[in-house]
């Protein structure tokens, strides 16, 4: 006779339980830590950032960057310049005839700089430093960004605790934002530059956090780490059980265990020979 499979539902429940536990951890890794298409691949160990003028504890010393390019076209070439923090702390990338070349150009100079900001932005702070991004042919002429989409990339890292940034671009005595998105990890921010110059991650209210807000993140995802490993931890003890035997039923009066105590004698009926 076939019975029913029992506890089908329950095992469902545990299942899809364990999936909406998966990514709501997931998720608030993204939240807390949004990211974007990886520049790179490997795993990044991010030192500390470095100012162009420490404070307190803050580490000095940021790098410069410079390259040379060749030229062997009427176009200018791929290239990447970084600077030489792990990872870098500013970086552009040029993709073909990104830049529009002075006749005679067989050569690229190529720069990135940290530098004194021109001016403060009037809404929000500079995150980190300014950075001076440059390109010149041999002659010194300085060369300039074609109008295409997205042919030149820049990425500026900002110190860890920002949470959310704008690059940013100095012109015409002001700073001025620029599409922004993540750049792959943590504090890394990328923008399609239309022209060369100083850029900043510039910050607003509310976009940094501390350490109070570290440790109540950590305990946040601490609890959703240990409610995930607990449900899957449930379901592989459900399915590992043994399954409960089933009871079929027999009908009124079948299957009974019949009574040991033994009938009551009848009386004596009167008939002779009883």
């Amino acid at each position: 006779m076939s019975l029913p499979r029992l506890g089908v539902s329950r095992d469902r429940a545990l299942a899809w339980l364990t999936i909406a536990l998966g990514l709501g951890l997931a998720l608030a890794v993204q939240v807390r830590a949004p990211v974007g298409v990886p520049l790179y691949d490997g795993v990044v160990v991010a030192e500390p950032y470095r100012y162009l003028h420490p404070t307190g504890d803050q580490t000095g010393d940021p790098t410069s960057a410079s390259s040379t390019q060749s030229v062997t076209s009427s176009q200018s070439p791929v290239f990447a310049t970084a600077t030489e923090e792990q990872p870098p702390q500013a970086q552009v990338i040029a993709q073909a005839d990104a830049l529009q070349l002075p006749p005679g150009t067989t050569q690229l100079q190529v720069s990135i700089k940290p530098v004194d900001p021109q001016a403060q932005p009037t809404v929000g702070s500079i995150a980190g430093n300014v950075y001076r991004f440059a390109v010149s042919n041999q002659a010194g002429t300085v060369v300039t960004v074609k109008s295409c989409d997205a042919c030149l990339s820049l990425v500026l890292r900002s110190p860890p605790e920002v949470l959310d940034g704008t690059v940013a671009h100095y012109e015409n005595g002001a700073w001025v934002d620029v599409s922004t998105f993540h750049a792959g990890t943590v504090a890394m921010f990328q923008a399609n530059g239309a022209a060369l110059g100083d850029y900043a991650v510039i910050v607003k209210a509310g976009s940094v956090h501390g350490a109070d807000d570290n440790i109540t993140l950590l305990i946040i995802g601490g609890i959703a780490l240990a409610l995930f490993f607990a449900a899957v931890a449930g379901l592989f003890w459900y399915r590992r059980r043994p399954p409960p035997v089933p009871v079929a039923s027999l009908g009124t009066g079948r299957g009974r265990i019949p009574s040991k105590r033994k009938a009551p004698r009848r009386p004596p009926s009167g008939r002779s020979g009883s």
